[in-house]
């Protein structure tokens, strides 16, 4: 049984056009996503930066507040000492 070339190229050809628009419109979709994706992307990593900067303003002022109760009871403790000693 031998195929005729010409056929099996006619409705490969045929297939191809059939395919195509879904193809297209698919690729259309992929870069849409695609860019959706990029800009929710950036305002995560914005405002992983924005916390950023917030914790470490939140832990200088939290060493700024214990060095100060260290020096308080530094001197409490010294106090004690000259009052007692």
């Amino acid at each position: 049984m031998e195929q005729n070339n010409d056929q099996w190229g006619e409705r490969d050809l045929h297939q191809f056009r059939a395919v195509l628009p879904k193809v297209s419109r698919l690729e259309m979709e992929q870069a849409t996503h695609e860019t959706q994706c990029e800009e929710r992307w950036k305002t995560c990593f914005q405002r992983l930066t924005d916390v950023e900067k917030g914790l470490m303003r939140i832990e200088s002022r939290m060493m700024a507040m214990g060095g100060t109760v260290i020096l308080f009871l530094a001197g409490v403790l010294v106090t004690l000492l000259n009052t007692l000693g």
